[in-house]
C-alpha cells in the first residue's frame, strides 16, 4: 500500500471517526435492548436459552456478510493475541476500522483533494456534519452500500463476541455448581473410576473397554458419561492448579523464558493467552487479561488418559451419528508420524536425547515421554492403538544390541554430515 499524504491521512481520520461513532451507537443501542430481554427471563435457565438463541441469530446474520468486507469482520470476531497486542477493546475495533478505511477510501481521498479541499486547513475547518453526511452519501467515490454493510456487520460481530463470552461464563458456573453437588458424595463411583484411570498408564484399548463397560456404547449413555468427565476435569484441574503457588508459576515461566522464548513465543506455544475483557465477571471493559495455562506449563500429562477417554467417546458418537465431529483431545488433534524405525530403534534415539545433560526434554518423568512417543509415532508393526508404553519402558531400561549397532552406524553418518555444514 502506498504512503498517504498528510491531507489524505486527515481525511481518513475524519472518516474513521464517523464510522466508529455509528458502530458504537449501534452497539450501545442493541445493548440496551439485550438488557431488557435478559430482564424478562424468569431464571438462569431461560437466560442461557436466550443467549444460545441470540448466538445462532448473529451467526445466521453473518452468513450473509458480503465477501469484500468479510475479512475485516473475521479479524474482529476472531482476533489472535498478536492482533490485539496490549491495546484495549475500543482501540482494536478502531484498528479494524482504520484498516478498512485505508484500503477502500483511497479514491475518495483523491477526489476530495481534487474537487473540494486545497490544503490541511480547509479539511480541518470543515464541519463534522459534512463528514457524517459524506459516509452516508454516494459522492466523491463513496460506496455508501458497502460502508453501511461494514457498520452493520461490525455491530453483529460485536454482539456475537459478547454473547459467546456470557455463555462461556454461564457454562463454567454450571459445571462448578454441578461438581459441588457431587463432591460431598463419597460413593460417587464415576469419579472414583476416573481417579483410577488418571493414576494408571492405560492403553487406548484398555480405555475403550472401560468406556464400553460403563456405557455399552449406547449413544445416550456415552453423552452422559462424557458430561460426567467434563465436570470431573473442570473441578479436578482447578483443584490441582491450587497446589501451585504464584511464585512457582512465575518460576516455571521464567525457566521457559530462559530457554530463549520471547513473550510472543510463550503465546505461540500456548503457555499464555491474552484477550480483552468485555466488561463481564467484574472486569473492566477493554482490560487486557493475561491467562496462564498452568496445565500446559506445569502438568501437561496429568489428565492425558482422561482426554484420551473423551476422544474415544466422541469417536464412538461420531460413528453412530455418521457425522464427522471435531475432537479436542490431544491424540486426535495430531496425526501420528509414520516411521520405518522399529520400536527398539525409536526408543533408543529418544533415550539418548533424554539422557543428555543438561536435560533437553521438559518432562516430569519418563512416563510422560513414553506417552508422547505412543501418541505421536507409528511404526510399521504398531497397531492403530499405538505403541505400547510398557514396551517403550522396557526398551529404555534394556536397549537391544541390534538397535545400538543401528544407531552407532547412523550417528557416524550424521556426525560427518554436520561437519560439512560448518
Amino acid at each position: 500500500m502506498r504512503e498517504f499524504s498528510k491531507e489524505e491521512l486527515l481525511i481518513l481520520e475524519k472518516s474513521v471517526k464517523q464510522i466508529e461513532n455509528q458502530i458504537s451507537s449501534g452497539i450501545y443501542e442493541k445493548t440496551d435492548k439485550d438488557r431488557m430481554l435478559f430482564a424478562s427471563c424468569l431464571n438462569d435457565e431461560e437466560k442461557e436459552k436466550l443467549t444460545k438463541k441470540m448466538i445462532k441469530k448473529q451467526q445466521k446474520k453473518l452468513a450473509n456478510c458480503p465477501a469484500d468486507i468479510s475479512v475485516y469482520i473475521t479479524a474482529y470476531i476472531n482476533p489472535s493475541e498478536f492482533d490485539i497486542g496490549n491495546g484495549d477493546y475500543h482501540q482494536y475495533r478502531e484498528l479494524i476500522i482504520k484498516n478498512y478505511v485505508s484500503s477502500t477510501l483511497i479514491e475518495v481521498c483523491e477526489n476530495l483533494l481534487e474537487n473540494k479541499f486545497s490544503n490541511i486547513e480547509s479539511i480541518e475547518n470543515e464541519s463534522e456534519y459534512f463528514w457524517e453526511v459524506l459516509i452516508e452519501s454516494n459522492v466523491y467515490g463513496i460506496d455508501n452500500i458497502q460502508i453501511s454493510d461494514f457498520i452493520k456487520y461490525m455491530i453483529v460481530g460485536d454482539k456475537l463476541i459478547s454473547y459467546k463470552s456470557i455463555l462461556k461464563a454461564v457454562e463454567s458456573e454450571k459445571l462448578q455448581k454441578e461438581y459441588e453437588k457431587t463432591e460431598q458424595d463419597d460413593d460417587n463411583d464415576i469419579y472414583k473410576l476416573l481417579d483410577d484411570v488418571r493414576s494408571k498408564d492405560l492403553t487406548r484399548l484398555q480405555l475403550f473397554n472401560i468406556v464400553k463397560e460403563q456405557t455399552n456404547l449406547d449413544a445416550t449413555s456415552l453423552k452422559y458419561f462424557h458430561h460426567d468427565i467434563e465436570v470431573y476435569v473442570f473441578a479436578e484441574k482447578d483443584e490441582y492448579e491450587s497446589n501451585y503457588s504464584f511464585e512457582q508459576v512465575e518460576e516455571e515461566l521464567e525457566r521457559v523464558r530462559k530457554r530463549g522464548n520471547s513473550e510472543e513465543d510463550l503465546m505461540r506455544l500456548g503457555y499464555i493467552r491474552k484477550h480483552l475483557s468485555l466488561g463481564i465477571l467484574g472486569r473492566k471493559e477493554g482490560e487486557v487479561v493475561t491467562y496462564i495455562d498452568k496445565e500446559r506449563l506445569l502438568f501437561p500429562f496429568e489428565f492425558y488418559s482422561i482426554y484420551e477417554m473423551q476422544g474415544i467417546i466422541k469417536s464412538e458418537l461420531a460413528k453412530q451419528d455418521k457425522v464427522k465431529v471435531g475432537e479436542d483431545n490431544i491424540s486426535n488433534k495430531i496425526d501420528k508420524l509414520k516411521t520405518d524405525l522399529s520400536v527398539p530403534q525409536l526408543s533408543l534415539i529418544f533415550k539418548m536425547i533424554n539422557d543428555l545433560k543438561p536435560k533437553i526434554f521438559n518432562t516430569k518423568s519418563d512416563a510422560e515421554l513414553f506417552r508422547f512417543i505412543s501418541a505421536n509415532f507409528q511404526t510399521k508393526k504398531s497397531s492403530e492403538k499405538g505403541i505400547s508404553t510398557q514396551k517403550l519402558r522396557n526398551e529404555f531400561n534394556t536397549p537391544e544390541l541390534k538397535s545400538i549397532e543401528f544407531w552407532e552406524k547412523h550417528l557416524h553418518t550424521m556426525l560427518s554430515n554436520i561437519r560439512k555444514l560448518k
